[in-house]
């Protein structure tokens, strides 16, 4: 069996990153030279003598002004001197100025690279922050983070049960690899790299990703290929697992009570959903409940369903009166849903029926009938199907004896 259902259950895994100024100094230098000449003749006539003195008078003067003006030019030089000093300080002091800035700057570059390293550091704390334990394995941030950016780029609402719904598919995952991993199944290179090459033959096949190398699809969807391996490895130990303990009269059972399954056979209904998503409280939910309670009550007593669909649903599809179109028994919708859908004979109003994503009330509008098939015809399908319910079954069990705690 696992030889025909790896393919199918990994191509799910997709599905689901800067000058000194110098100054002259001047010295000045004076001699003042002072002359009196007498020339008495005893013949000379009392005037000349005055005016002898008077030049004389003059000539001192103009000495003492000469000696005046040595002393002003003594007292500028010396003015120059202590200005070219004061200068001369200033700049030295501008210079240490300077050097302190450098320090200071030198200081700030390290303190920055300092902080930089601790970014750095933080970034890498956070990545391996727990999330969960699963007896004592621990789920980091890392992985968790990864899945998320992935429903991002899709434009999908990140809701706390988003979140929490990605915390479950990495808890699925370490409790069955703890479960194979128990079970000591062989699983050679050989058969890992087989599988890797029929995954990179199938997506060259798609016309979305034939241009794409198996790398860059698997960077798509949050994943590597050392991931990829990993979970080729743990579905190929858990089908070899099924294959010992699941036997052909078992799935030809499950067949026959569920043809619808694998005959082709679809539905088309409308719905009204009051969204339970982001509700943290009880008193929220109950509300909600309330809520399509109402609503139901309002359409047994004759409101048109299409019209309560665009007044109270919450899902896109309340534009087009509620209507999601035709789907398949599996893999189209969530298993409540579609268990009640296919249940119900055309026509027909749901009472309010609860998954994941809130509460609905149901109508369905259309079936088409499949055609006939054996066993035989579908014996792949019924292989993957099969496994997927035995797997589930496992994880049950495991849920129920594992030691789980969420940190998140």
């Amino acid at each position: 069996m696992y030889k025909k259902i790896v393919i199918p259950v990994i191509l799910l895994f997709f599905v689901f990153h800067t000058k000194c100024l110098l100054f002259a100094n001047e010295n000045a230098e004076a001699k003042t030279e002072v002359e009196t000449e007498a020339t008495a003749e005893k013949e000379t006539k009392a005037e000349s003598d005055t005016a002898a003195v008077a030049e004389t008078e003059v000539k001192t003067e103009v000495g003492t002004e000469a000696v005046a003006e040595t002393e002003s030019k003594a007292e500028a030089s010396s003015e120059a001197v202590a200005e070219t000093e004061t200068k001369t300080e200033e700049s030295k002091e501008a210079a240490a100025e300077k050097e302190v800035k450098a320090q200071e700057s030198t200081a700030a570059v390290a303190e920055t690279e300092v902080k930089s390293e601790e970014g750095t550091e933080a970034v890498a704390e956070t990545e391996n922050d727990v999330i969960a334990t699963v007896n004592g394995e621990k789920i980091i941030r890392k992985d968790f983070d990864r899945r998320m950016n992935v429903i991002k780029r899709m434009n999908q609402d990140v809701t706390r049960a988003t979140r929490l719904q990605v915390v479950n598919q990495l808890t699925n995952k370490v409790l069955l690899k703890q479960f194979v991993e128990g079970q000591n199944i062989d699983v050679s290179v050989e058969e890992v790299q087989g599988e890797l090459e029929k995954i990179k033959y199938f997506l060259k096949s798609n016309p979305n990703n034939s241009e794409k190398s198996l790398e860059e699809v698997l960077e798509t969807q949050g994943s590597n290929i050392s991931e990829l391996k990993d979970e080729i490895r743990r579905t190929l130990a858990l089908s070899k697992y099924l294959d010992e303990r699941v036997s052909d009269d078992e799935k030809n059972s499950y067949f026959e009570a569920n043809k619808n399954v694998f005959n082709g056979e679809k539905a088309k209904a409308s719905h009204i959903l009051i969204s339970t998503t982001g509700l943290k409280t009880d008193a929220e939910l109950e509300e909600a409940k309330q809520k399509i309670e109402e609503v139901k009550k309002e359409i047994d007593n004759g409101a048109d369903f299409a019209e309560m669909a665009k007044k109270y649903s919450t899902c896109p599809s309340a534009e087009n009166g509620g209507d999601i179109g035709f789907f398949q028994r599996k893999g189209s919708l969530v298993e409540e849903f579609a268990e009640v859908a296919f249940s119900m004979e055309v026509g027909k109003i749901s009472e309010p029926v609860k998954t994941q994503f809130g509460y609905h009330i149901i109508k369905v509008t259309d079936k088409e009938e499949g055609k006939d098939v054996s066993y035989e015809d579908v014996a792949d399908m019924v292989d993957f199907v099969y496994m997927q319910i035995k797997t589930e079954d496992i994880l049950k069990g495991l849920y129920e004896k594992a030691e789980i705690e969420i940190t998140l």
